[in-house]
């Protein structure tokens, strides 16, 4: 079961974009820093092919990484990222799975993978280095 006020405080860091807000459901939080959400990507948010945009691509990643450290109770900036694209598709409902791979008092290192929901196959991966700013307080 997804606690409801952890998953209210790790909304903050979807922009209020209807794109957006309107199409990203986290689905589960396994234990801190393992978050399962997904996203039904628009077309406003493909390219000119009608594929899932790049800046798409590591935009969804930017929001799984702090996802990921929302959950883990703590407030983030991203430090830098790197992302690989794998598969190009239509724009199409993704499922997105975060891992954390090193969790320290300052830094974080978050692995975000990104697979088409309907084959399960990896479109996208990214990497994200996260400076952690300290705890998340009751009115964030």
């Amino acid at each position: 079961m997804v606690d409801a006020a952890l998953i209210d405080k790790m909304k903050c860091n979807i922009p209020p974009l209807a794109e957006f807000r309107d199409n990203i459901e986290i689905l589960e939080v396994k234990e801190p820093g393992y978050v399962h959400f997904t996203m039904d990507i628009p077309a406003s948010l493909g390219n000119y092919r009608g594929g899932i945009h790049g800046g798409t691509g590591y935009f969804i990643g930017e929001i799984g990484c702090g996802f990921a450290t929302y959950s883990f109770g703590v407030n983030n900036v991203c430090n830098s990222a790197t992302v690989n694209f794998f598969k190009a598709v239509p724009c199409c409902k993704v499922d997105v799975e975060t891992e954390p791979l090193h969790k320290g008092r300052s830094t974080a290192v978050i692995r975000v993978t990104t697979r088409e929901a309907s084959t399960g196959k990896m479109l996208f991966q990214s990497t994200h280095n996260m400076f952690l700013l300290g705890p998340l307080k009751d009115d964030e």
